[in-house]
């Protein structure tokens, strides 16, 4: 099981996470390793940068791929302190995984 942490300043909670810390890193890592089974967000990253940018690229990837992009039983976590950030992740991402297939 593949499992990514995305964050600029804390660490993974144990060695079975890999940890990349900005957008152009998880991009990176996906390309190179394809989706993993688990990603844990930060939503605030250096430089004033949000996951944003991230987040809206593996949705379409996954829509150019026809949904075969982000794995079928792909799970999330959200361990940013911003509650608006923690909301955005989690609608964005529910509501797209919950109907992708419905719209490809």
């Amino acid at each position: 099981m593949k499992k990514l942490y995305i964050d600029d300043l804390r660490r993974p909670p144990d060695l079975s996470w890999d940890l990349v810390k900005t957008n152009s890193e998880a991009m990176t890592y996906i390309m190179e390793n394809g989706c993993p089974d688990v990603i844990s967000f930060d939503y605030c990253l250096s430089g004033g940068q949000t996951i944003r940018p991230f987040v809206l690229w593996l949705i379409d990837e996954d829509k150019q791929q026809k949904g075969a992009f982000i794995p079928s039983a792909f799970r999330f976590e959200v361990h940013s302190s911003s509650v608006i950030g923690e909301n955005w992740i989690k609608k964005t991402l529910s509501q797209y995984l919950s109907n992708r297939f419905k719209r490809l």
